[in-house]
């Protein structure tokens, strides 16, 4: 999308709760690239957050995010308190169904004190930017799209909360007709801009794989902006989650704008393409698969060598950690398994199961035989070997795990 800043540029915000922080990310790239929109649509926390965006209100947003705890949010009965961040965690699993039971639902008045505080009614309304908001009606589902001229003076933050409103949360209802999550109807509303005539539209989709709700259509250019690294639970609002999904919400969006590249990690562009020519595309992505497995900081932006030199020095401590635990690990059986096809479940660590790949790899190079590994044992990981072979000077083609077919007579080193 050619950004020249002239003509009308819409933004929708999808839904995914407290993962909305990501999109705080987001609006921070948008800021240093000095795009401006002229409209924002929101589902859910993409309605909270466009909110504060149509406010132009970045410092009390970050406020909010940077700030924000569980009690902020529910209000639970007296001497009950969460004993996890997540609140959707096995840990707080009794607390929850006394509520649902209690209250009927969770109470979300807190919330609602919350967005009051910080989304000054008026001022959307007086804003530049036009603001809307999907939510679904109940119980048919259908999508109920509100702009901010759609909406009675006073009820903005109900219509919000409306947005907002997750199934096992308190039901909203607004003069007589019930609502629930936007997400059951259009969780990232490009839907919504199209309708008013948007043909570039940028969407934030807080969901890891890509998808949109809304079919592309003709003559719209969509910049499409979402993560590949699970951003965690909805209710989860562990401070470093939350301070993380920010900080990927930023790098992903100047990678949608060209200022860094790579797919799972950040680098600067010409080091991704020093990376390219050196290794070619599939072994950049195995490098990528590799960094996964050993867990390496995704919010770094990597020079070429500073990510090969992260790989080689936790790829040693994997490998340590694998050797000294060869043993109680049983990689011995589970290679004869392997060899058997009777290998069906290898509950390891991912930095030691690529290590365990590595070396039934190395073992089939020495035989002279062809790895063909089952492919569900080792997901992920169908590049990592050949690119860390690479990264060694030891490539050899025939040797490598087959992530792409699935034949259950094939699935063992001979």
């Amino acid at each position: 999308m050619d950004y020249d800043h002239k003509g009308r540029i819409g933004l929708a915000l999808g839904g995914g709760g407290a993962k909305g922080s990501y999109q705080l990310g987001a609006w921070q790239a948008f800021r240093e690239e000095g795009i401006r929109f002229s409209a924002i649509a929101g589902t859910s926390i993409g309605s909270v957050n466009g909110a504060f965006m149509a406010l132009d209100d970045y410092d009390g947003a970050c406020e909010m995010w940077e700030n924000l705890r569980m009690d902020q949010c529910l209000a639970f009965l007296e001497n009950r308190t969460v004993k996890s961040t997540d609140l959707i965690s096995l840990k707080n699993a009794q607390l929850v169904l006394r509520e649902l039971i209690a209250q009927r639902g969770l109470n979300t008045a807190p919330l609602r004190e919350l967005l009051g505080r910080y989304i000054r009614e008026e001022d959307v309304r007086k804003s530049p930017i036009r603001y809307g908001l999907m939510t679904a009606l109940f119980p048919n589902l259908n999508a109920a799209p509100r702009w901010i001229g759609d909406i009675p003076s006073g009820r903005l933050i109900d219509y919000i909360m409306a947005s907002a409103g997750f199934p096992g949360l308190q039901r909203v209802e607004i003069d007589g007709q019930r609502f629930l999550d936007g997400g059951f109807a259009d969780n990232v509303p490009v839907s919504m801009l199209h309708d008013q005539g948007y043909s570039r539209i940028v969407a934030v989709d807080l969901g890891r794989h890509a998808r949109l709700e809304s079919p592309l259509l003709d003559n719209v250019s969509i910049t499409y902006i979402h993560s590949r690294t699970d951003l965690g639970g909805t209710f989860d609002t562990t401070p470093a989650i939350l301070a993380r999904n920010r900080r990927l919400g930023y790098l992903d969006t100047r990678k949608a704008f060209g200022h860094l590249a790579g797919e799972h990690f950040a680098f600067w562009p010409d080091s991704w393409q020093t990376l390219v020519a050196r290794f070619g595309t599939d072994n950049c992505r195995g490098f990528e698969q590799a960094a996964m497995a050993y867990d390496l900081d995704r919010g770094t932006v990597y020079t070429a060598e500073q990510f090969l030199d992260a790989i080689r020095e936790q790829r040693k401590a994997a490998q340590l950690a694998y050797t000294s635990r060869r043993q109680a690990l049983k990689i011995e059986h589970k290679i004869a398994a392997i060899r058997s096809g009777q290998l069906k479940v290898l509950r390891l660590l991912p930095s030691l199961k690529l290590a365990f790949l590595l070396e039934v790899t190395a073992k089939a190079r020495q035989s002279g035989s062809k790895l063909s590994a089952p492919a569900h044992l080792f997901p992920n990981l169908n590049l990592a070997v050949q690119a860390l072979c690479a990264l060694d000077g030891t490539v050899d083609g025939h040797l490598l795990y087959n992530g792409t077919q699935h034949d259950p007579d094939q699935e063992r080193i001979p």
